[in-house]
């Protein structure tokens, strides 16, 4: 199942089983755990962002089957397993994204408008199929380093309580052991530092989020064990609806740490169980809204991106805000909230051309139908004038023929004034583009435009 997808899945099992019963195996997945972690989140929000979702084929099926608009569901759902033991479950991915907030804004952005997310950007500058094959990939790669982290838990703490304090590799305390074999000095060091704390706190934080997403026992088992471990009473309460899968797992790795911590580790990691804890709560909503966080897609930091000052970045945050808010205005009968969500969504969030085309529909149904019909001999009497404005603008020949649909030698002949009339879509179309590209590069509409042609493009919002 998932064949496709078990790349990284397979290479995570081959280098735990590689390491075996080493207990450095705790740290290297650590490792490998926080990179797929954050693997995911990124790969997520790139697909949110870029709108790749759209283009997967269960995506289209399903939007063809009942004649409606792509749905994020169609392809959230369907890298889900309900048998943990055949593929990630949602729970799996819920962890890994619990202390991503990027990505969980990204996530309730994309419901609350059920429409295409896009970047603003053009669509060749990004390629679907990666987008979508490295989430997957990542996303199974997280669930294969997830069922090896109780045992390998238990492998390190065992080793840590039995170790001989003079062998090298063991670290004064446990905490140091999780930040990575490579990064401890031994008792008999001198002069060298461990870990930080800071390092501490994010190698079990890592830990802890792994632990979590293969057990949901994890947490609750780890309370009681430190209880015991202070002195405390406590017991096991698992309530008879509880999932039994992972629970003996949950409580031998709680055990294990708590015989290994000292006191102020145990501590730390009920700090950090707490701090997770909170991450997991329903707080997505109120990221959703925060205009204040820029656009998640890595198109807008990279070399992709022309705006180095990051305007485009805010911009698109805040129009994908816009969207989130009509989408979710009080709904009343005479408005429909998801057709407005989505038609904002295409014009503010979609690529160059998706928002062009978009405006220039808008705008042709505002022109009278004499005024449409003088359109052709309009751009054959100024084709000249026309022409110098589109070239100012920074308006190639082949990209306008692809915006009005017609070949490039056409548009040549047209712009020359030669040959037959153009027909009366394709003018009306090029006028209105000429005004559409006169207001985004803040130059004077030519005046051989009637008002009834250039009005209802100066009148849309109109976003660079």
């Amino acid at each position: 199942m998932f064949q496709q997808h078990l790349h990284r899945h397979d290479d995570v099992n081959l280098v735990m089983s590689a390491l075996g019963g080493d207990p450095k195996a705790l740290p290297v997945l650590i490792t490998l755990g926080t990179a797929l972690r954050h693997d995911v989140a990124s790969a997520l929000r790139e697909i949110i962002a870029t709108g790749a979702w759209t283009a997967d084929a269960v995506v289209r099926r399903a939007a063809v089957n009942w004649k409606q608009q792509p749905r994020f569901d169609s392809f959230f759902d369907r890298d889900f397993e309900r048998r943990r033991d055949r593929g990630p479950k949602r729970e799996h991915l819920d962890a890994a994204l619990s202390t991503a907030p990027e990505t969980r804004a990204a996530l309730y952005r994309v419901w609350a408008a059920e429409c295409p997310q896009h970047c603003r950007t053009q669509t060749g500058d990004y390629d679907e199929e990666r987008h979508l094959q490295n989430y997957r990939q990542a996303l199974f790669g997280w669930y294969a380093a997830i069922q090896h982290a109780h045992e390998a838990v238990v492998t390190a703490a065992h080793w840590f309580n039995d170790a001989d304090g003079r062998d090298p590799r063991r670290p004064h305390l446990f905490g140091d052991w999780l930040v990575g074999a490579s990064s401890h000095t031994s008792p008999h060091s001198r002069g060298v530092a461990g870990p930080s704390e800071a390092d501490r706190q994010a190698a079990a934080r890592e830990l802890l989020l792994m632990l979590d997403a293969w057990s949901p026992h994890t947490f609750r088992a780890i309370d009681v064990a430190f209880s015991k471990a202070d002195g405390e009473k406590a017991f096991h309460s698992w309530g008879a609806a509880f999932e039994p899968a992972g629970r003996q797992e949950a409580q031998d790795a709680a055990e294990a740490l708590a015989h290994v911590l000292t006191p102020d580790e145990r501590h730390m990691i009920r700090d950090l169980i707490t701090g997770i804890e909170a991450d997991q709560d329903d707080r997505g909503s109120d990221l959703a809204k925060n205009a204040t966080m820029p656009c998640t897609s890595a198109l807008h930091h990279t070399y992709r991106s022309t705006d180095g000052d990051g305007k485009e970045r805010e911009e698109c945050a805040k129009a994908r805000v816009r969207v989130y808010q009509e989408a979710t205005q009080p709904w009343t009968q005479d408005i429909d909230r998801a057709a407005d969500a989505r038609h904002l969504a295409r014009f503010l969030l979609g690529t160059q051309a998706e928002r062009i085309a978009t405006a220039l529909a808008q705008a042709r149904s505002g022109v009278p139908k004499d005024f449409a019909e003088q359109g052709p001999q309009l751009w054959h009497d100024n084709a000249k004038t026309l022409a110098d404005t589109r070239a100012q603008a920074g308006l190639d020949q082949n990209t306008t023929a692809r915006i009005l649909g017609i070949k490039p030698a056409t548009l040549n002949r047209f712009e020359q004034s030669q040959g037959k009339l153009p027909g009366r879509p394709a003018a009306l179309r090029y006028l209105q583009l000429i005004v559409l590209t006169c207001i985004h590069n803040d130059l004077p509409v030519p005046d051989c435009l009637p008002v009834a042609i250039s009005q209802p493009v100066t009148a849309l919002p109109t976003t660079p």
